[in-house]
């Protein structure tokens, strides 16, 4: 493994480790606030938010065949992205949401780039899963 694709490897994993204290954090408050409005929702997305930090973690460990992974990571993080954009334009969104878009859109566009860059396989591919066979040493 290159040093780039080392770096990269360690992003993916402290990246998905950061996740657990935010899935954790967001399923705390929805459970503590008690409104059954919007109970479920908050908890089950910090359950998501943590499934989704296991799964990078799972994939650092072997980017070349999981890379698919971190790619659709990325993807996810830049619809929630739009999503905040869009909620702007109707109403007030919390300046901490704000500041927690930009960085989820810092870490889409290092995962789909890096994705991209560390196995050489077209974005197509990645966001398909169909990395067999297309992996470069």
């Amino acid at each position: 493994m290159n040093k780039s694709n080392n770096i990269f490897q360690k992003f993916v994993l402290i990246t998905g480790i950061l996740n657990f204290p935010i899935g954790i954090g967001m399923m705390i408050q929805a459970i503590s606030n008690k409104n059954p409005e919007i109970l479920i929702t908050n908890a089950v997305s910090g359950a998501f938010i943590l499934f989704a930090g296991a799964t990078l973690i799972w994939a650092s460990k072997d980017l070349k065949s999981r890379i698919p992974i971190v790619v659709w990571n990325g993807l996810v993080r830049m619809a929630g992205v739009l999503l905040v954009l869009y909620a702007s334009t109707i109403g007030n969104v919390p300046k901490e949401m704000l500041v927690i878009s930009a960085m989820d859109f810092a870490l889409a566009i290092i995962y789909v780039i890096g994705s991209k860059k560390i196995t050489q396989i077209p974005f197509s591919k990645l966001i398909l899963g169909k990395v067999k066979n297309q992996l470069k040493s």
